[in-house]
């Protein structure tokens, strides 16, 4: 370990003396760890009074040394005064470690919440695949999560797990309109700053939000389902009054929302399809459920292929028919697969609901179509894999990769048997 900062400085002196451009955040790195190994960072500082006293004065003789080691310029003034010029290498490391040491430049041994707020958005940016929209949306989420937890310049080392758990006792009683899931969310947020901030910074605490998700311990260990989840499914006549309000949309929303009724499909899913994710050349046509820059998936479980059948794959097959030169690329329902799409399709079919089928019940949504398929599948008595095959959730075994997975041609019998089914326990 030491062998390798050793040869880290090396490489960077080497870099420095060479001219060769070095990044400024290297080089603050660098600064920081000058002032670590001198005890002199101002986040070193001693609490007690006495101490602090000779702290200061060390940074003050530290900080004495340094510009005498600075090129200087001396000139006199009108009146006799001696005026100095330092002509400081703003590209030194231990230029860097002064402003430091002086406030003028902020690099942390220990993250304020501002900071790693900003170091998780930074490397989540590069590793994730949004789209514009999709990534200001989620800073929005991230930067709004961490400012309701406290003032940005608070040390992240200032949270404990007592501190978690009351302030997400607060959020509970501040937002007590909100379902277990959203709070979950605004904690997995804190969860994920904190994970990457203590890796980053090589921390020793622990992050104090882990595991601090009630959803996330209350998920079934088979399935992957939130048991907490207040969704409830359709009824065999809601179901029927549904599909037939969909006919009376736009081609495109009707079609999404018939998608997620045969194939139990989530919104973001169907509405996030390329052109090319519609097999309709295939012995068993399907759509391809992937990865893309539209939307992403839940899950690494959500990549599936499912069967379509039925007049929904009619329909949907003559509507690809009618697009005008499309590209394979392109997305399948453009109107919603688009940036702030997801949002409008999803409050265009839960506006079914409410506004033409009246009914008020908030615990029925689009998305109950999934958990309707669910149903199905379960009086069907259909085994467990190929539930998670269909629905895209469960856990993976080491084994599923293993030969060719369930043939599509079975599924699709499956899913025959599901449309056909008007009785799944509901009245």
């Amino acid at each position: 370990m030491v062998n390798t900062e050793f040869d880290k400085r090396v490489a960077l002196i080497r870099q420095v003396q060479s001219g060769e451009a070095v990044p400024t955040s290297q080089l603050l790195e660098e600064g920081k760890d000058i002032l670590k190994r001198e005890g002199l960072h101002p986040q070193q500082m001693p609490t007690t009074l006495d101490e602090a006293v000779k702290f200061f004065e060390r940074q003050r003789e530290w900080s004495e040394l340094y510009l005498d080691s600075v090129p200087e310029t001396n000139s006199y003034d009108y009146d006799g005064s001696i005026s100095t010029e330092y002509h400081e290498n703003t590209k030194n490391p231990y230029y860097l470690a002064h402003e430091i040491l002086k406030g003028r430049q902020k690099a942390s041994i220990v993250p304020t919440l501002g900071e790693a707020t900003d170091t998780y958005l930074k490397v989540n940016a590069e590793d994730a695949d949004r789209t514009p929209h999709n990534q200001k949306k989620h800073e929005q989420r991230v930067r709004r999560a961490v400012g309701q937890l406290d003032k940005l310049d608070t040390p992240i080392t200032e949270f404990n797990r007592v501190k978690a758990r009351q302030h997400k006792e607060a959020l509970r009683k501040q937002n007590p309109e909100w379902a277990e899931n959203t709070l979950d969310r605004a904690v997995l947020i804190l969860s994920a700053v904190f994970a990457l901030a203590i890796s980053e910074y090589e921390l020793t605490m622990t992050n104090p939000w882990l595991r601090l998700a009630a959803s996330r311990g209350a998920r079934d260990s088979k399935t992957s389902e939130v048991r907490k989840n207040k969704r409830r499914s359709f009824t065999p006549d809601e179901l029927t009054n549904y599909k037939n309000a969909l006919l009376k949309l736009n081609l495109e929303a009707s079609l999404i929302g018939l998608l997620m009724v045969h194939t139990g499909s989530r919104t973001m899913e169907v509405a996030g399809l390329l052109v090319k994710d519609f097999q309709s050349d295939s012995n068993i046509p399907h759509i391809q459920i992937r990865y893309n820059r539209i939307r992403g998936l839940k899950t690494e479980n959500s990549v599936r292929d499912v069967p379509l059948v039925g007049a929904v794959l009619d329909a949907l097959r003559d509507y690809v028919l009618k697009l005008e030169s499309p590209s394979p690329e392109g997305p399948l329902f453009p109107k919603y697969g688009r940036d702030g799409g997801m949002d409008a399709i999803s409050q265009l079919l839960n506006g079914v609901i409410r506004k033409r089928l009246k009914i008020t019940d908030k615990n029925l949504v689009a998305y109950s179509a999934r958990h309707t398929m669910k149903d199905k599948l379960r009086a069907l008595r259909e085994p467990q894999d190929i539930q998670h095959r269909i629905l895209g959730h469960g856990v993976k075994q080491e084994s599923d990769g293993y030969g060719a997975g369930n043939p599509l041609a079975h599924l699709q019998e499956v899913l025959v048997k599901a449309e056909m089914l008007d009785n799944w326990g509901l009245l």
